[in-house]
């Protein structure tokens, strides 16, 4: 790829986008000089967000415009032609976009590349220590920031308070061990069928759920240097006798898990049929409280925490979309100010009022307006300190695909944990790297 020839500019950057959305200040940064008197013009590729259904971010792209004098050519596609673009346009050293979607499994390949600029100069520490960790920290590397989270797709525990009141658990569980546990007494009392339903299909969605099994047994595929862990990890084979046992010795798993969509977990917990989410994604709540769609309005909660295994080191997982900076952007001081204009605290607040997006800013889990619309959310504030990626691999595709097929193999009981480990392991030592 061409590399761009940088000018250090040395001059600090103040940027002031309306007063309701504050001042951002920034330091030098890495940039081709600009014309203080031609008009900007950036152009923007992000998908959108799947709650924006009154197209709140292109209004809010027009005020922009209207504020800071920047022209915005704001291109809003669905989320696999949004990824053909980007991979396209940087593979071959184009410089058309200048904001870009950065997805949380792009990481290690943009950053390998040298596809997208770091914002170290740029980020002000209000933002760093304001947007939660997690966000943060997944679009890092090589010691840097390339991506500010502009969609928070955390996932977290939600469960049937009501079914649970009724079968006389006081509390929703805090281990493996205490799901199974309850699960076989719900059941037992004829109060649901399953004691949940997850996507364990061959798909993303089934990696994305075996990862987090794996990592709230506090296990890991790798280790801090990225060295595969699949058979020194005693997390990984934990999580998959848990997930066995569940779905062929003792039951208490919803066997639809094996071939069922997010979609299909919802819409099992969203009937009744089970009494625990464990990984749901905001919008489940306002499904379970819909009755055209639920027959549990006003029965499910949010717990304070997630599931572990020793019921202390919590995790959730976290999918999250950002905003970066390809490197051959000729714009990259108004590309940021876009982004800081779009990940600001105030309209982190105002998006999640308009569309119920999940904040990226912690303190707006406890915003007193925010609560009063969504009062759950002091419970996902709670889990979401505790969110977790996927690892930063370049060849996260091949690993992903490995882990669905051989995965599936276990779950059926096609072969036994210790062997369909050993198969999994050998087949991701073969991968080029």
């Amino acid at each position: 790829m061409k590399k761009l020839t940088l000018a250090v500019t040395g001059v600090i950057l103040a940027l002031v986008v309306g007063a309701n959305y504050g001042v951002y200040a920034g330091g030098t940064q890495a940039a081709p000089a600009q014309s203080a008197t031609a008009a900007q013009k950036i152009t923007v590729l992000l998908p959108k967000h799947e709650m924006d259904t009154k197209d709140f971010m292109e209004g809010k792209a027009r005020q922009f415009e209207k504020e800071s004098g920047i022209q915005v050519e704001l291109i809003n596609m669905a989320w696999d032609n949004v990824a053909d673009r980007v991979i396209a346009e940087l593979t071959a050293g184009g410089s058309s976009y200048d904001v870009i979607e950065f997805d949380n499994g792009w990481v290690a390949k943009f950053l390998n590349n040298n596809w997208v600029a770091p914002l170290d100069s740029y980020i002000t520490p209000e933002m760093k220590s304001g947007i939660l960790p997690g966000l943060l920290d997944k679009f890092s590397g090589k010691g840097h920031l390339y991506g500010i989270a502009w969609n928070n797709d955390t996932r977290f525990f939600m469960y049937n308070k009501a079914k649970l009141d009724a079968a006389g658990i006081a509390a929703p569980p805090k281990t493996w061990q205490e799901l199974k546990d309850q699960s076989k007494t719900l059941m037992s009392k004829g109060l649901v069928k399953y004691g949940y339903t997850d996507a364990y299909l061959q798909g993303q969605a089934g990696a994305n759920e075996i990862l987090f099994a794996v990592y709230a047994h506090g296990g890991d595929f790798f280790d801090k240097d990225l060295n595969l862990t699949v058979l020194t990890s005693p997390g990984v084979k934990d999580a998959y006798n848990f997930l066995y046992d569940g779905l062929q010795v003792s039951k208490f798993i919803d066997p639809a898990s094996l071939t069922a969509s997010y979609e299909n977990a919802a819409d099992a917990f969203c009937m009744g049929n089970t009494a625990f989410m464990l990984q749901a994604w905001p919008g489940v709540y306002d499904q379970a409280n819909d009755a055209t769609t639920s027959k549990i309005v006003g029965q499910i909660a949010v717990a304070p925490y997630s599931l572990s295994a020793d019921g202390t080191s919590q995790v959730v997982l976290t999918l999250p979309e950002a905003m970066a900076i390809p490197n051959t952007s000729k714009n990259k001081d108004a590309a940021w100010k876009y982004i800081a204009y779009f990940s600001s605290k105030a309209f982190d607040k105002e998006k999640a009022l308009a569309i119920g997006a999940l904040p990226i800013w912690t303190d707006n889990f406890n915003d007193p307006q925010l609560l009063t619309q969504y009062p759950y959310w002091q419970q996902f504030g709670q889990q979401a300190q505790h969110a977790r990626g996927f690892a930063d691999i370049e060849w996260f595709d091949q690993f992903s695909n490995v882990l669905q097929i051989e995965s599936q193999k276990i779950l059926l009981g096609n072969i036994s944990v210790d062997k369909g480990l050993e198969e999994m392991n050998t087949q991701l030592l073969a991968i080029p790297k």
